[in-house]
């Protein structure tokens, strides 16, 4: 595009933005006299769309040439004026009504005001018949139209066969036939770019093509055939449905006005007037044009509302534009300088991460933790395959998984074979189980570094005698503990325990096969009140001749603190509180928050980690009671744990880390985590809520528990263990599994 007809489209599109002005203003409330040049708004807005198509094509054959940096530019764009027009129009309009009701009318709603604003944001106001008024801003609809336009174009630009076919086809059954009608006026300037025989036009024909277009519009404009062509149509499909068409019932004169714009743009293009001369006082103004067009009209009724002058007197139409455009430009230098930033912002999100070198193998994506580890890993650009239990499961519905597998009755066999496709790759486990299976096999699977503990670490763990013994030499306090081995063991234990007591088992994992053989399930924990339900709970497992430690139980709130270990170092903290358990007296964290790391507590973990030899994540669990500042060790999770998704919200990025530190044998790079995040595991929590709803016990905090539960969804920056704006399929996957087994029941 040559400066001098650059600078000619400039000048154009502020006219026409003035054309737009002139035509909301023309009201009578504000200028008794009709205003000269006030009835062209209509072919003003198909100007610009003739330009925008043109723009838009041109941009795109010089610079934004990738989807990347279109869309950051575009959205950049649009955003950094639609966000604040969209929530000035209502203040505006309250206001203004409030004054002088007379200049609002029917020229403005206020019902449903946060529809308005969520379709407005979305660019949704005129998808099929929906025709939403972003209150009294009228000209939003052409955004709206606009938009969509954007979204087609980048498709057909950087898509590719089928793809192209099915995002083209989702489009247009989103946004309807009414926005499709005037696709073709956006689209001629495209072609009007892109035909590059009509760069080869010499002047002459040029000057014709100018005179002729100029000649054209006059004719169109004289005989009204915008209104001419609009009642024919309305006598062709009926009021009705010319109703519904909204602002494109005027579509087939518009096709007309196009080619007409069309042809001036040629023409002036080959003439190449020169114009240099008049690029200081154009350009700066037609950076405004943007402005100029969305915030007009909420302005121009609220000025003239406050004013309440003389429509008689020129003084009051001359006092109110001037308060109008002197706001225009007061918030477009804002927001031109703010758009810079948005685009840099809306680059960030949306720039994919630099590949890694090493794959990843995640075991277990069913659960919340397999899904955190999937996004965590993914976000960072390592391209992770997961293994899965069900074809219903959580993280195979993640657009972060490069590919999903259903688990083999031979996992070891499966992730050799696995291991030959993909060639060396980081191994993540989520269970105990697995993580103990996979140690065994640990010499079958030479071409995976493992991201969990051997054999001996977890045996450290695991098997809580041990840990207890370790946590008492580093001086950390542990409930009073007792590990029955006979009747007379659990008949002494029944006798000096204080109650409550809690029932866990030392090692899940080992005990595990015994209970399903016995057709017992395995309970993670199990309170007694007193020593009567103490031994019968105990007397279950006599026939197995195993039994469940007993601890004394802890007043206070679970309290977890997360580490990576390397070397005996600390790579990284984090901590956090559980505010809500399933089941409500202990269990499985539904409710959480992250909190800063208290430091004397942390050294002592560390300091049990290091007598424990530990290398990679774990959790270390206390029960803290803040009335006596005591915290009482529970366990050491030798894995990744339950509140994992808490972390990843918050930055604090355990799966990423442990890729770095023990895949790919790299110092880290950690950020500090954000605190006070709060997050929920919605299953869970929503059982814990009908659980105390039914229970007479807690009849008196019904209300309470109710109204919190609803609240919550209510916080700012709430996120979940599941649901993530970024990744929603896993939520849809949750929740068709949850109502296919309600059904099948």
């Amino acid at each position: 595009m040559n400066r001098s007809f650059s600078i000619y489209l400039d000048l154009v599109r502020l006219v026409s933005a003035l054309l737009v002005v002139l035509y909301h203003s023309n009201i009578r409330l504000l200028s008794a006299a009709k205003l000269p040049l006030s009835t062209h708004g209509h072919a003003a807005v198909i100007v610009f769309f003739v330009l925008s198509g043109y723009v838009i094509a041109h941009i795109t054959s010089t610079r934004e040439n990738t989807p990347l940096e279109y869309w950051s530019s575009r959205l950049a764009r649009f955003y950094s004026l639609a966000l604040p027009a969209v929530l000035l129009a209502p203040v505006l309009d309250q206001l203004g009504e409030a004054m002088a009701p007379q200049f609002y009318g029917d020229r403005t709603t206020h019902d449903l005001a946060w529809l308005r604003i969520l379709t407005s944001l979305a660019f949704l106001n005129e998808c099929w018949t929906l025709s939403i008024m972003s209150f009294s801003n009228v000209p939003y609809w052409s955004l709206c139209y606009e938009f969509w336009y954007y979204v087609l174009f980048a498709v057909l630009s950087f898509t590719r066969g089928r793809k192209r076919l099915l995002w083209c086809g989702a489009v247009m059954l989103l946004i309807g036939p009414k926005i499709l009608l005037l696709a073709p006026v956006w689209a001629t300037g495209v072609v009007l770019h892109r035909w590059t025989a009509l760069r080869r036009i010499g002047r002459s024909a040029g000057a014709l093509l100018v005179a002729s277009s100029i000649a054209g519009y006059g004719l169109f404009h004289h005989y009204q055939l915008t209104d001419a062509g609009s009642l024919w149509l309305r006598d062709v499909i009926g009021a009705h449905w010319h109703q519904q068409l909204a602002f494109s019932r005027y579509f087939l004169t518009d096709y007309l006005l196009a080619v007409i714009v069309a042809c001036h743009f040629i023409g002036m293009r080959a003439l190449a007037p020169p114009l240099e001369r008049l690029a200081p006082l154009v350009r700066p103004l037609a950076a405004y044009t943007f402005s100029i067009y969305l915030l007009h009209q909420p302005l121009i009724q609220f000025y003239a509302a406050l004013f309440k002058g003389d429509p008689a007197k020129p003084w009051f139409y001359a006092i109110t534009m001037l308060a109008v455009f002197t706001s225009i430009f007061a918030i477009g230098s804002v927001t031109e300088r703010q758009r810079h930033r948005w685009r840099r912002a809306i680059h960030a999100l949306l720039e994919p991460p630099a590949p890694q070198p090493l794959p990843a193998v995640v075991l277990g994506i069913d659960t919340p933790i397999g899904l955190a580890i999937i996004r965590d890993l993914g976000r960072h650009g390592v391209k992770v395959v997961g293994i899965a239990r069900s074809p219903q499961a959580l993280g195979l519905g993640s657009r972060y998984l490069h590919r999903g597998m259903v688990r083999a009755d031979d996992v070891a066999a499966q992730l050799r074979q696995l291991g030959e496709e993909i060639g060396p790759a980081a191994l993540f486990a989520i269970s105990e189980a697995d993580i103990m299976m996979l140690n065994h096999a640990r010499a079958a699977l030479p071409g995976y570094r493992m991201m969990f503990a051997d054999a001996v670490q977890m045996e450290r763990v695991l098997r809580k005698e041990l840990t207890y013994a370790a946590a008492a030499d580093v001086g950390l306090f542990v409930p009073r503990t007792w590990h029955p081995a006979s009747v007379e063991d659990v008949a002494a234990a029944a006798r000096q325990a204080r109650y409550p007591v809690v029932l866990k088992w030392a090692d899940p994992n080992a005990v595990a096969p015994l209970l399903r053989r016995a057709g017992m399930a395995l309970e993670k924990a199990q309170r007694c009140d007193d020593a009567q339900s103490l031994l019968a709970s105990l007397g279950r497992y006599q026939a197995l001749d195993r039994y469940p430690m007993v601890q004394e139980y802890c007043d206070g709130h679970g309290l977890g603190q997360f580490i990576l270990m390397k070397d005996g170092e600390p790579l990284y903290q984090f901590q956090h509180q559980r505010l809500h358990e399933w089941p409500p007296e202990g269990g499985t964290s539904t409710l959480c928050v992250s909190m800063p790391v208290s430091p004397q507590l942390m050294r002592q973990s560390v300091a049990l980690l290091r007598a424990l030899e530990w290398e990679g994540v774990a959790m270390v669990e206390y029960r803290y009671d803040p009335a006596s500042g005591q915290a009482a060790l529970m366990e050491v999770n030798g894995r990744f744990w339950g509140s994992l998704p808490l972390a990843c919200h918050a930055g604090a990025s355990f799966p990423w880390y442990c890729y770095q530190a023990l895949g790919l044998q790299q110092p880290i790079a950690a950020s500090p985590y954000r605190l006070g995040l709060r997050c929920r595991f919605m299953t869970a929590e929503t059982r814990r809520l009908l659980y105390l709803l039914t229970r007479r016990a807690v009849r008196g905090r019904r209300a309470r528990e109710l109204a919190s539960y609803l609240a919550e969804f209510l916080r700012p920056g709430a996120c979940y263990f599941v649901y993530d704006w970024r990744d929603p399929l896993p939520l849809w996957r949750d929740l068709r599994h949850s109502v296919q087994r309600r059904l099948l029941k």
